[in-house]
C-alpha cells in the first residue's frame, strides 16, 4: 500500500502582509501503518511532535548516494511532549527515485508537518 502523502506548507516570508490565521499551523497525524511521504525539493523542514506521555520514534528512509552512504535517519526517538525538527536540505542520500522522502512512524500519536521554504 502506498504511503500517505503529506502536503508541504510553504512558509510565509517576513515581508508578507499577514492576515488573521495565516500563521496557524495544523499538524497531520502520522500514518504508522503505511508510512508517509512528501515531494522533496531540498527546501523542506520536517517537524515531528510527540504530544504523548511516552517516547515514540520516526525514521527517514535513505537511499545510496554518490559517496556510497546508506543508512536511515532513525529510528529517532522523540521524547514525551516534545518536538523534533530537521532541515531537509540535502537531496543526495534521501530523495527516492520518485522524488519523495519516505517516513515511518512507530505510533499514530505522533503529529507531523512538512514546512517548505519559499523560493
Amino acid at each position: 500500500m502506498p504511503q500517505t502523502a503529506l502536503p508541504p506548507v510553504v512558509l510565509k516570508e517576513n515581508n508578507y502582509a499577514v492576515q488573521a490565521g495565516d500563521l496557524t499551523l495544523a499538524l497531520d497525524t502520522a500514518d504508522n501503518v503505511n508510512g508517509n511521504s512528501f515531494p522533496f525539493t531540498g527546501r523542506e523542514i520536517l517537524l515531528v511532535q510527540n504530544p504523548d506521555a511516552s517516547a515514540h520514534t520516526f525514521t527517514v528512509t535513505s537511499v545510496a548516494d554518490s559517496l556510497g552512504r546508506t543508512g536511515d535517519l532513525g529510528p529517532y526517538s522523540v521524547a514525551a511532549t516534545s518536538i523534533a525538527v530537521i532541515d531537509m536540505d540535502t537531496l543526495a542520500g534521501w530523495r527516492q527515485a520518485n522524488g519523495t522522502i519516505l517516513l515511518a512512524f512507530n505510533s499514530n500519536l505522533l503529529k507531523v508537518k512538512v514546512l517548505r521554504l519559499p523560493g
